[in-house]
């Protein structure tokens, strides 16, 4: 069971005169004696650090001056900035939202800017919280001192009489209220993250938030058959960002897991045919994206073919040529993740273990009504499969050496040697992202549920550690480990800092690359246990260990030096320790 902790909410505000800023004062006070951690921030004063607190919080209460039956410009200003800072990736989904508003009149139509606070919040999926009081009681002739005198229920409201100065107005009834909402919100939040604090097996890596996981409750698979969860896999916390993790060995291939939040940083000549799912998590705003991978000639550099594909299409990135999905080159610039923007994919790949070349007999295939999807450019015949898991009949769909993937719906899954299942849909006992080892003579009966399955005339090998536990990092990550320094000259590599890029130079050749992917693409190096055959990143820098003993690194179309082992492995740690960026993390919390 997680320990409790401390619901934690944020008053966000715009004050014109001061007046306001009593009000937000207020809510804050009213949170905070009920025990949250209060975070004020006035619009006028967001920075990285106030939008990485509001990604942080429980629940956010938002308050401004009614100014002409609306809310005031800056206020308005802050919402249109989250269309970018948060709502593109629903980063305040499911938050507790309420709101506060102050104006002279005692109508000033307040009740119009409620409204839209409330919009505004349902534009981020956030749940509303209402003031959660009776209207008050005006007796004549006297002070108003009733909590809720202005008989609101969307949300606060509190009236200044002008010219006021803000330590007499508004009055203390209005003040009393705007601390009853920041009590209420403050005890729903507790409520609101007491149940996933009790129930949770887990923690979860931040961006996998929004992910649907199988219950914890399922029956246990059949005799002979063992099961994880790739979701579950991914969303452990201590993983590393863009990890690549082996999970299924069978003969001469292996299954993998991807899982990243951010494009690939780098191409890669893989060492055999190799067979990509991007697989759906449950995260509703990732479900219509659109990916395009280029294929490249690895020689020349030169683009032959590209393919456009979505959730649950299985893509072949064929032997001898380079795929880089959702490349960026010069001029463009690596795309800036705000504070709460990260959402998590993550992909199945069916690959060799080994250098294979592919076996001619191997299907190639585009779905129907999908042809327009594939593009092979002038001159060039890449090979294209493409295939629509969701649409297509069970078939045979790839093969390395003599493994092979195909998918099945329903009926029993008997593999003769045994093998692996992974579940694309499920029902009952089947949850989607759940991959299944069979051992020899075992069966299972699918129901209705659709799987891509991985078998051959051989035994799979046992499950891997990585269903237990994250595998570790190569080295102490950036921040774990000391930093390094710039410029570093070290087996025949010259580097030097310039801004956020950095200058490489490998004799006459040179070439920039940004810090931020050039460290990715470095620890990648070492994560992957430099068995990656060719991989090249922004700027031409690549590296090479298709040579039996021999890694080499270097500049496309320019010169490259050859190391051993212990070399490289040396040159890639202290490398990665000096470009690192500020604020560069491998695990992201």
């Amino acid at each position: 069971m997680a320990e409790a902790r401390a619901p934690r909410v944020a008053v966000v505000f715009h004050s014109a005169k001061g007046h306001t800023a009593v009000v937000a004062q207020a809510v804050g006070e009213g949170a905070e004696g009920a025990g949250a951690l209060v975070s004020m921030l006035p619009v006028e004063a967001m920075d990285d650090d106030a939008w990485r607190t509001l990604a942080d919080a429980d629940a956010i209460v938002f308050g401004c001056p009614t100014h002409m039956g609306s809310v005031s410009a800056p206020m308005k200003a802050f919402m249109d900035a989250s269309s970018d800072r948060a709502w593109f990736t629903q980063a305040w989904k499911d938050k507790l939202a309420a709101g506060f508003t102050n104006s002279s009149g005692l109508s000033g139509d307040k009740l119009n800017t409620l409204v839209q606070l409330s919009v505004f919040a349902a534009q981020h999926s956030m749940v509303w919280v209402s003031l959660g009081l009776m209207p008050g009681n005006r007796r004549g002739g006297d002070e108003p001192s009733a909590l809720n005198r202005l008989g609101s229920h969307l949300g606060a409201m509190a009236q200044s009489d002008p010219g006021v100065p803000p330590s007499d107005a508004p009055p203390e009834s209005d003040r009393a209220t705007a601390r009853a909402l920041g009590e209420r919100v403050a005890r729903h939040a507790a409520r609101w993250i007491g149940a996933p604090l009790e129930s949770a097996p887990m923690a979860r890596h931040p961006t996998t938030q929004h992910w649907v996981f199988p219950p914890d409750d399922r029956p246990p698979p059949p005799a002979g058959v063992e099961r994880t969860n790739l979701r579950l896999l991914a969303a452990r916390p201590e993983r590393i960002e863009h990890h690549l993790v082996v999970v299924g060995t069978v003969g001469p291939a292996q299954i993998e897991l991807v899982t990243a939040s951010e494009p690939l940083p780098f191409a890669h000549q893989n060492i055999s045919d190799e067979y990509a799912v991007a697989l759906r998590t449950g995260d509703s705003l990732l479900e219509p994206l659109r990916f395009l991978t280029l294929l490249t000639d690895p020689e020349s550099g030169d683009d032959v073919g590209r393919i456009r594909h979505g959730l649950e299409d299985l893509v072949l990135h064929p032997h001898g040529l380079l795929h880089w999905p959702g490349r960026l080159r010069p001029p463009h610039e690596p795309f800036r993740f705000g504070p709460g923007m990260r959402r998590a994919g993550l992909s199945f790949v069916f690959c060799g273990r080994a250098p294979i070349a592919p076996d001619a007999s191997r299907p190639l295939f585009v779905s129907e009504g999908r042809a327009t999807d594939t593009k092979a450019y002038e001159g060039a015949d890449p090979a294209f499969l493409l295939v629509d898991l969701d649409q297509e009949a069970p078939q045979a769909l790839g093969r390395i050496g003599d493994v092979t993937l195909g998918l099945q719906v329903g009926g029993e899954l008997a593999p003769a040697q045994g093998g692996f299942a992974l579940i694309l849909k499920g029902d009952g006992a089947y949850f989607p992202g759940d991959l299944l080892r069979l051992d020899p003579g075992a069966a299972l009966s699918l129901g209705s549920a659709r799987a891509l399955v991985v078998a051959g005339p051989m035994a799979p090998d046992p499950s891997p550690a990585s269903w237990r536990e994250a595998p570790p990092a190569p080295f102490p990550t950036a921040e774990e480990g000391p930093p390094g320094e710039l410029p570093l000259t070290r087996d025949g590599l010259a580097v030097t800092a310039d801004g956020d890029w950095v200058r490489l130079q490998v004799g006459a050749s040179d070439t920039r690359v940004p810090r931020y992917w050039l460290a990715r693409f470095l620890f990648r190096v070492a994560l992957h246990r430099f068995r990656l055959g060719y991989v090249e990143t922004y700027g031409g820098f690549y590296y090479d260990d298709r040579t039996p003993g021999s890694f080499r690194i270097g500049l496309r179309g320019g010169e490259s030096v050859d190391l051993d082992r212990e070399a490289i492995e040396a040159l890639v740690e202290q490398l990665y320790r000096a470009v690192v960026p500020p604020d560069y993390v491998e695990r992201l919390e």
